[in-house]
C-alpha cells in the first residue's frame, strides 16, 4: 500500500472478546458465542449456565436421535464441529429466545474478492460474520469478522477480527488467501430484527493522525444508521441518519 495512504477503519464496537483456553480447540464455539451475544445480548448470561444443556450453543446443537447433549459436546471437543450444524444451533438458540427474529446461513465461499466484499457489506449493515479456513500453520481455525480497513489508492483489503486465540486482529485478504487451503466457510446473518453493535468509522492521514471519526447506532425504524457521536465540523456538531 502507499506509505502515505489515508486509512479508513470501520469497526463494530462493544463486542465482548471470548478467548479459548490453552488446552481446548473450541475456536468455533467462542466465535459463535461472540456473534450471538453481539446480536442477541439477552442471551449472554445463558453462557454461564451450570449445565451444558442450558448453554445456547451446546444445548441447541443438532445431534443424532437418542444422543445426549453431553455426547454431542464430547464429540465437538474431540473432533470439532461442522459449521452448517453450528449455524442451525445459532438459529435454534434465537428461536428459543423468541424476542426477535434472527436467522443465520452457512456458506462455502471462494477466496476471491467477492467474498471479502460480502463480509464488508455485512459489517456496513452492523452484522459480524464467522469465517473459517484450514491452513498449515493453524489447522482448522474459526474467527469473527468485526470490521475492515481500506487505504486510499490501494487495492489491498484488510479485515478486522475478534480472534478467539488473539493471534491476529487485522489480516490482509491476500495473506488469508495464501494461508488458506481450499474454500472458506462462512456463517452470515440473513435476517435480524434486534439490536446491532454500534459502528465506529475513523479516518487517519498518512502519518496516522486522526482526521475524522463518528459512531453510529442502528435505527430499525429507518433501517439505517443514526450518528450519535458526529465528527466536528466548523466548531459545531450535528447528528444525521444514513441508510
Amino acid at each position: 500500500m502507499p506509505r502515505q495512504a489515508r486509512r479508513t477503519t470501520v469497526r463494530l464496537t462493544g463486542i465482548t472478546q471470548r478467548s479459548q483456553g490453552t488446552h481446548d480447540s473450541l475456536c468455533a464455539y467462542y466465535a459463535a458465542a461472540m456473534l450471538l451475544c453481539a446480536l442477541r445480548p439477552e442471551l449472554d448470561e445463558q453462557f454461564e449456565a451450570a449445565h451444558v444443556a442450558l448453554d445456547p450453543l451446546f444445548g441447541h446443537l443438532p445431534r443424532a436421535r437418542g444422543a445426549s447433549v453431553e455426547a454431542a459436546v464430547a464429540e465437538w471437543l474431540t473432533s470439532g464441529v461442522r459449521l452448517d450444524a453450528l449455524a442451525r444451533a445459532l438459529d435454534r438458540a434465537c428461536a428459543a429466545a423468541g424476542t426477535a427474529r434472527t436467522r443465520f446461513a452457512y456458506r462455502r465461499a471462494t477466496r476471491g474478492d467477492d467474498t471479502a466484499e460480502l463480509l464488508r457489506a455485512h459489517i456496513d449493515r452492523g452484522l459480524p460474520s464467522i469465517i473459517a479456513w484450514e491452513s498449515r500453520e493453524l489447522g482448522d481455525h474459526t474467527s469473527l469478522v468485526v470490521g475492515y480497513d481500506r487505504y486510499s489508492g490501494s487495492a489491498s483489503q484488510w479485515l478486522r477480527l475478534a480472534d478467539p486465540i488473539r493471534t491476529q486482529e487485522l489480516i490482509e485478504w491476500g495473506q488469508l488467501r495464501a494461508l488458506a487451503r481450499g474454500r472458506l466457510e462462512l456463517i452470515v446473518c440473513t435476517a435480524h430484527d434486534g439490536v446491532r453493535p454500534d459502528k465506529l468509522t475513523a479516518t487517519r492521514d498518512g502519518s496516522g493522525k486522526l482526521i475524522g471519526s463518528n459512531i453510529q447506532r442502528w435505527d430499525p425504524r429507518s433501517d439505517g444508521w443514526q450518528t450519535i457521536v458526529p465528527r466536528k465540523t466548523s466548531g459545531k456538531t450535528r447528528a444525521k441518519s444514513s441508510r
